[in-house]
């Protein structure tokens, strides 16, 4: 017998599709990666837990942290492209403030190895080079899928601000964008890997990215 109890892990995928189906009525779950955990939610062997498609987020910290512990607080967030006025209106509520965009991260389980590394291989496969099995249990094996877009940028310090807030701004919503596209790149292939959707070549998709970045500048 596997390290994954089936029983737990139905139990399990029923509690997390009911709190996802809960938070996204209350307006709690990002939009744009909503679809795909639906369609996620669908297939036997799979469920998620928590996931994002991607962010542009103002941080209270005297330096960037992975953490949102002591010295971190975020003071505003959006997952979309967000004009510089709304920027500089959460960065002036604080004295020292960064502007950081993270790429869309996944949380799944599945319920067996097999399953598991390919989520993980679709997931290198499409840009989302740091992706791996983050934990087993009996619950299910948890795979993390995280998009290699990244940017820190420092704004204030000491209440004054020491760079140049639209090009800040522009930075980060390009970098946005593109994670936007490495996601919809993932998405793709999911939606053919778990369920037989025709999906675009992944050389076509690495030109459009290409593209796209080079029309971003």
């Amino acid at each position: 017998m596997g390290v994954v109890d089936r029983k737990v892990f139905e139990a399990r995928k029923r509690v997390f599709i009911e709190r996802l189906e809960r938070e996204a009525l209350q307006e709690r779950v990002d939009g744009d990666i909503l679809p795909l955990l639906r369609l996620l939610n669908r297939h036997p062997a799979i469920y998620t837990t928590s996931s994002c498609s991607g962010r542009i987020m103002v941080a209270e910290a005297v330096r960037p942290s992975y953490s949102k512990g002591k010295g971190f607080r975020p003071v505003a967030k959006w997952h979309h492209p967000v004009p510089p006025d709304l920027v500089r209106a959460a960065a002036d509520q604080v004295d020292n403030a960064w502007l950081m965009v993270r790429g869309a991260i996944l949380h799944l389980a599945a319920v067996d190895a097999k399953t598991a590394y390919r989520l993980v291989e679709v997931g290198r496969e499409t840009g989302h080079k740091h992706s791996g099995i983050i934990a087993i249990n009996r619950g299910g094996i948890f795979v993390e899928i995280l998009g290699e877009e990244r940017l820190d940028v420092p704004l204030k310090r000491g209440g004054v601000y020491v760079s140049d807030l639209e090009t800040a701004v522009d930075m980060a919503n390009k970098t946005l964008v593109l994670a936007k596209l490495r996601l919809y790149w993932l998405a793709a292939r999911l939606e053919a890997e778990l369920f037989g959707l025709e999906a675009p070549e992944s050389d076509e998709i690495r030109r459009a990215i290409r593209r796209a970045a080079n029309c971003l500048g």
